[in-house]
């Protein structure tokens, strides 16, 4: 399929602006980047209510976001990291991503500012990201959850949620029910084929990601490590059931799509869906792209299927 022609234009304006390369560009111009393009993400949908709370954390205070479709009603949660690079983005910048979310899943859902490269290089995201985790486990009461738990994320973002998943699955808490990943970042190698068919002229560029992986990690890690690509995990047998999204032009493409196959493989459940003609970022774009907001309510509607709460009879249940 061609590329959507929105994105082509988009794609056309961003040529013309011939922007320079991230490593000439300050780091807190490139963190103001995400609130710029909040505005595709479309209005902020209303909800029953949205809190904030703190949690002390040896990596610093964490700000964690929930987001609940409905009140008075014990929910299951979906703890959701933005994308970024691991070196921007924060709830502020992703908040109507994650309102759309909580509406189409009738989940709660939980966004954390985890800490960013390079003043937080590998693995203190991670570390914060897994504290949160475990927080939200414990803590069922204060927030309203019924105790199940969903994880997710996109980008970088997918990145700590497929290795939490990994992190955990053999600890008795937290019980990890489902994932949701978005375009993941599972293979810092960047060695497949669609880094180098799509790895120039479709908004996210090799080079790019090349520099956010250096913020994130010096130069003595194996990039083979399954705490930085989870693609190289040993063994995916028992990780909770997938639902993972691709786009047709991402340089990412190839290694969520060789993730949720290595999934497949072990007899994990996984539905695997390509969005056509999109590229790297399209799940932030429902304002502009009606393909970011079916693949919204494709996450809602097997969220709600998966936690039966709410019979769908279009998407398959797990």
């Amino acid at each position: 399929m061609t590329l959507h022609p929105t994105l082509k234009e988009i794609i056309t304006v961003t040529k013309a602006a011939n922007n320079p390369p991230l490593s000439r560009v300050p780091l807190a111009e490139i963190r103001k980047g995400p609130m710029k393009i909040r505005p595709l993400a479309g209005e902020p949908k209303p909800l029953a209510k949205v809190m904030n709370h703190i949690i002390h954390h040896e990596e610093g205070n964490l700000l964690v976001r929930l987001y609940y479709p409905k009140e008075n009603t014990l929910l299951p949660v979906l703890l959701y990291f933005h994308p970024g690079g691991f070196v921007k983005g924060d709830i502020d910048a992703h908040d109507p991503t994650c309102r759309a979310l909580a509406d189409a899943s009738g989940c709660l859902i939980a966004s954390m500012n985890y800490p960013l490269s390079p003043e937080n290089p590998f693995p203190k995201a991670l570390n914060a990201a897994k504290a949160v985790l475990h927080w939200i486990s414990s803590h069922p009461k204060e927030i309203s959850s019924d105790g199940r738990i969903a994880i997710g994320g996109e980008d970088a973002g997918g990145n700590l949620a497929a290795v939490l998943t990994q992190e955990v699955r053999d600890e008795p808490h937290p019980d990890i029910s489902f994932q949701v990943l978005i375009y993941p970042q599972t293979d810092l190698t960047c060695s497949s084929l669609s880094h180098l068919e799509y790895g120039s002229g479709y908004l996210l560029e090799k080079e790019s990601i090349e520099w956010y992986r250096k913020q994130y990690l010096d130069s003595d890690h194996d990039l083979t490590d399954p705490r930085i690509s989870p693609l190289y995990f040993p063994d995916f047998s028992s990780l909770p059931p997938a639902l993972i999204l691709t786009a047709e032009y991402d340089p990412m493409r190839d290694e969520g799509e060789s993730y949720a196959q290595k999934l497949k493989e072990k007899g994990v459940p996984v539905k695997l869906k390509r969005y056509k003609g999109m590229v790297h970022g399209f799940f932030q774009m429902a304002g502009l792209l009606d393909d970011a907001r079916l693949a919204i309510q494709e996450v809602g509607e097997t969220l709600k299927a998966h936690f039966k709460l709410e019979y769908t009879d279009h998407v398959s249940k797990f």
